[in-house]
């Protein structure tokens, strides 16, 4: 059933004329349970790819707009975090099928269809910051779990301490 959902999410070659062609893509809750272990739990996006066809290759410029679900990383409750963003793919004609680099793949040119839902679910992470936590709120407090942050208690060692020759960097750094 999950890989049933993936398939939905190709763009279909034939039959398309040179020039400016656009597509719209919903992506889901059921979008990412199709991937284990994702950090993205659920996610309401939507996807604009709008593609400009020659006859040598397609550029493809995906647009991002949503939400998607992930955990704190530091109460590790769950939270909406907004996505908007954009994203090019350049797809080249080619006797066989290999990525170049990582915004250049290269298809075979009879191929009829490109699938597009491992770049789509690669550039939602690739997107997301390196350490997820809930934003403030209004106020300025933290809008992580405040019984789990009480019950978390974290003393600095001294590891954690800065090396004195760093806080002298930093005085000079404020002048």
């Amino acid at each position: 059933m999950a890989m049933d959902i993936l398939k939905t999410y190709k763009i279909s070659l034939s039959g398309l004329q040179i020039g400016h062609h656009s597509f719209d893509f919903q992506i889901d809750d059921q979008f990412f349970e199709s991937f284990e272990k994702s950090r993205v739990q659920k996610g309401s996006l939507t996807l604009k790819v709008e593609m400009e066809k020659s006859e040598t290759m397609l550029q493809l410029h995906f647009h991002f707009n949503g939400n998607v679900t992930v955990a704190c990383d530091r109460c590790l409750d769950d939270f909406l975090y907004p996505l908007h963003f954009n994203e090019m793919l350049i797809v080249k004609f080619g006797y066989k099928k290999h990525e170049e680099s990582e915004s250049i793949i290269i298809i075979n040119a009879n191929e009829y269809e490109i699938p597009i839902a491992q770049y789509i679910y690669e550039y939602i992470n690739l997107s997301l910051p390196m350490q997820l936590i809930h934003p403030n709120l209004e106020n300025g407090d933290s809008g992580c779990n405040k019984e789990f942050l009480k019950n978390f208690d974290y003393q600095k060692t001294e590891e954690d301490k800065i090396d004195p020759r760093w806080e002298a960097l930093k005085k000079l750094k404020q002048e």
